[in-house]
């Protein structure tokens, strides 16, 4: 698929930067609960008056224990090559939240899997004990493991990242739709991947994944595909604005860029602008079984799309051709070409000739009519 827009490509990377949440509680509370100790969650216990209501834990500064905590796993991590650089509060009280750099997926998972571990002996240095069950207190958050997840060329090329706007660059085009047609074919398997007793009690609770895996892309992405799904020549869809913006109607103030993807984390498998954050992911959980079930998702659509692509146009057209040729009246052999070749070179033809209309003139690699016939 890649090589239909850059024939150099050899080979196609996926990428993982995994975003892990977790609670902290204090060293001495843990054992004097025996459900903690047994099954990684309180199995009672009255909410607490005041819980996440207010979110000023999520917006609040990091507690200075907490704060020494983070940077002594941090040091470990960094030993360790493991390259952590986010810290931050998360919504629930004592939840927090630790992410690295985005690696090629089989490292990040491996680096995931060894902060887990070096997280749970640092923690006791502080007198901690860290809960990754994914819903450890009642009406709460539980803690899930966001994983951001996205495919790069050897050539350094990001396939999902836009051009100068969405409908300017087909490949982008071209593989947010395969993803979405992989999520929706595949979808029971990704819900498999990420299905755990555990984690069951967070998904479609008060939580923001819901158990449906399903696909938010934001509203200037969804304009998109619903306009070049209604008509019939991609360049008459009307292009929608890269950002949207915010007017306060105050001079000394400039208007404001919204974002156009899904912030409100109301989606289990949402595109952020670069990426896909596969969110419904559990906290306790290892990455691979939902990055083996999507990069397989993926990988089969995107081959059932190059097969019917070749299949329906190039490889119809070969056959009639060497259907054509081995007939041995020149007069049978015209009219073959006639009936059956020159068909499919003309919806070849149609084919190129949309795909021009979308594709920005810095990617066409032919020059266009409008380029050779007007002279400047």
């Amino acid at each position: 698929m890649a090589r239909y827009f850059d024939p150099e490509v050899n080979h196609v990377s996926s990428y993982l930067g995994w975003e892990q949440e977790y609670f902290l509680v204090d060293e001495a509370f843990f054992p004097a609960r025996p459900d903690l100790v047994m099954t990684g969650r309180t199995l009672i216990g009255h909410e607490s008056a005041k819980n996440q209501q207010l979110e000023d834990h999520y917006f609040g500064s990091i507690p200075s224990r907490v704060e020494a905590f983070m940077l002594d796993l941090e040091l470990e991590c960094h030993r360790l090559g493991i390259p952590v650089k986010t810290r931050h509060n998360e919504v629930a009280p004592n939840q927090f939240e630790a992410a690295p750099i985005f690696e090629e997926t089989n490292l990040a998972n491996d680096h995931n899997l060894l902060f887990m571990s070096v997280m749970a002996e640092v923690a006791r240095r502080h007198c901690f004990q860290v809960l990754l069950h994914e819903k450890p207190f009642d009406g709460i958050n539980g803690s899930g493991k966001h994983n951001n997840w996205s495919l790069g060329t050897d050539r350094g090329d990001m396939l999902f990242s836009a051009g100068k706007s969405p409908k300017e660059n087909l490949r982008f085009i071209c593989f947010i739709a395969n993803v979405m047609a992989a999520v929706d074919r595949h979808n029971a398997l990704l819900k498999a991947s990420i299905a755990s007793a555990t984690n069951a009690h967070r998904l479609g609770a008060n939580e923001a994944p819901p158990a449906i895996i399903s696909i938010f892309m934001g509203q200037n992405l969804t304009r998109l595909f619903d306009s070049i799904e209604k008509t019939d020549s991609p360049a008459d869809a009307p292009l929608p604005a890269d950002r949207e913006r915010l007017s306060l109607d105050l001079s000394q103030i400039p208007d404001l860029t919204l974002d156009n993807t899904d912030r409100n984390r109301t989606s289990p498998f949402a595109f952020t602008g670069n990426r896909f954050e596969f969110r419904a992911v559990g906290s306790s959980a290892n990455c691979a079984s939902a990055m083996i079930a999507l990069n397989a998702a993926v990988a089969d659509q995107l081959n059932r799309f190059a097969d019917a692509v070749d299949r329906r146009v190039v490889r119809e057209l070969v056959e009639a051709r060497k259907v054509a040729n081995r007939i041995g009246s020149e007069r049978e052999k015209a009219i073959a070409y006639h009936d059956t070749v020159v068909p499919l070179m003309d919806e070849i033809r149609r084919h190129i000739d949309k795909l021009e209309l979308m594709v920005d003139d810095e990617i066409w690699p032919l020059p266009k009519y409008r380029e050779m016939l007007f002279i400047r």
